[in-house]
């Protein structure tokens, strides 16, 4: 049974030290009522440290780096802002090794926020909608501090919680953060439909978020027996499962249930999670490992791009001379899908910059750091068609690329030498 109080009541200084790592889920896994706790009393508690993920809500600000030091492995979603200010410290790594660094102590954990379900069909609680390295965290921590939410899903995991790990819990209802999806446009319809077509029946799938993920995964109504094996998940997939297009019947692994380690969620997605046998939230050392990956031989890696040079390497963490970090998954997926049997590991992305009209395929990545090596990009795709590196030569895989870029730019693209 584990030990509620009200969170009221709850003093954290009596807890947490001076010096402390806390580390607290992410995502629509943020346990809100208790790092609102945290930023009320933190001036009581002394300088603290804490690691975030993805952030989704507003509830940390600058001003609040007075007492808490922060660190993550990417400035993703509303944590970017904290980077902007220059109170965000990254860390660039794989997200696969995450778990390792913790378990290591090479990235300390003292103390774990968590969000958790109320108890469900066994008597159980859930991690609800993030399992990643949470488990990872408690099993370091000397102290684990939940919150209960009535609106956690009770979702199934790869083994059950270790409530005795859990020292104190107090009970928050609020809806947890969600994202919405911006409706995509021509150019990501478009894109989509690109990569629909290279995806075949049968194929296991990983994406990301954001309206080009959103648009593929709609163009794939008309498949059939697709697997989903993914770090992050979202309300697209619903549809894809309830309408009998995912079944994960031809996945090697976990075979008949789809995988993930993060659900970025709305009442939908918490009302399809809740004690769901066909689908379980696993650790990323499950999701992203190579050991799981590589028993995948029918994987697609869809992943996206901030530049992609004519060699066909991948920056997907720097704009400018802003360092936003956020390596994350891409690289575990993709290095396992361009070598599995039958896999594919492809960049989507729109050929422009947006707004200032510039392109992002270009003869030189704009920043010094490389996220995904060019030998593990099969395919880049944009609006303009379907650049195929397989097989190719230096040369070759240039003029594929170029072929894809923005008209305008193509000629000064031609003029680069390999």
């Amino acid at each position: 049974m584990i030990k509620t109080v009200n969170a009221g009541d709850l003093n954290l200084a009596d807890h947490i030290r001076p010096g402390d790592m806390i580390v607290w889920g992410q995502a629509s896994s943020e346990p809100v009522a208790l790092i609102e706790l945290l930023i009320e009393q933190r001036a009581t508690i002394g300088k603290i440290k804490a690691f975030i993920g993805l952030s989704l809500t507003r509830t940390l600000q600058p001003e609040h780096t007075d007492f808490i030091s922060l660190t993550s492995y990417g400035a993703l979603g509303t944590s970017s802002k904290l980077a902007a200010a220059g109170v965000l410290s990254l860390l660039p790594c794989h997200y696969s090794s995450i778990p390792n660094l913790m378990d290591s102590g090479r990235l300390p954990v003292d103390v774990v926020f968590v969000q958790i379900s109320e108890p469900g069909p066994d008597g159980t609680h859930s991690l609800g909608f993030c399992n990643d390295y949470m488990k990872n965290a408690i099993k370091k921590a000397r102290l684990v501090i939940a919150e209960i939410n009535p609106n956690v899903p009770w979702s199934r995991m790869d083994g059950p919680l270790d409530e005795e790990k859990i020292d104190i819990a107090i009970f928050a209802d609020y809806v947890p953060a969600s994202l919405q999806t911006p409706e995509p446009g021509e150019v990501e319809l478009k894109i989509a439909a690109h990569v629909a077509s290279v995806i075949e029946d049968g194929a296991t799938l990983q994406y990301g978020i954001g309206a080009i993920p959103s648009a593929i995964l709609n163009a794939l109504g008309g498949h059939r027996d697709l697997g989903l094996h993914s770090g992050l998940i979202s309300d697209e997939v619903i549809d894809l499962i309830e309408g009998g297009v995912i079944t994960n019947s031809r996945k090697a692994v976990h075979t008949g249930i789809s995988i993930g380690a993060i659900a970025i969620a709305g009442p939908r997605l918490k009302d399809f999670l809740h004690d769901n046998a066909a689908f379980e939230m696993h650790p990323s050392s499950v999701t992203h490992g190579p050991a799981t990956l590589a028993r995948i031989d029918n994987l697609v890696a869809m992943n996206s791009a901030l530049e992609v040079d004519l060699y066909g390497q991948i920056n997907a963490e720097q704009v400018g001379d802003r360092y936003l970090g956020g390596i994350g998954g891409q690289v575990d997926y993709m290095h396992a899908a361009t070598t599995a049997a039958n896999g594919i590991s492809l960049i989507a992305m729109p050929a422009s910059l947006g707004r200032s009209g510039g392109s992002r395929i270009t003869t030189k990545l704009g920043g010094p750091f490389v996220t995904t090596c060019r030998t593990d990009v099969d395919m880049v795709v944009t609006e303009f068609g379907i650049a195929d590196l397989r097989g190719k030569t230096l040369e070759q895989r240039a003029a594929s690329i170029i072929d894809i870029a923005l008209p305008e730019y193509r000629d000064e693209l031609k003029r680069f030498r390999i």
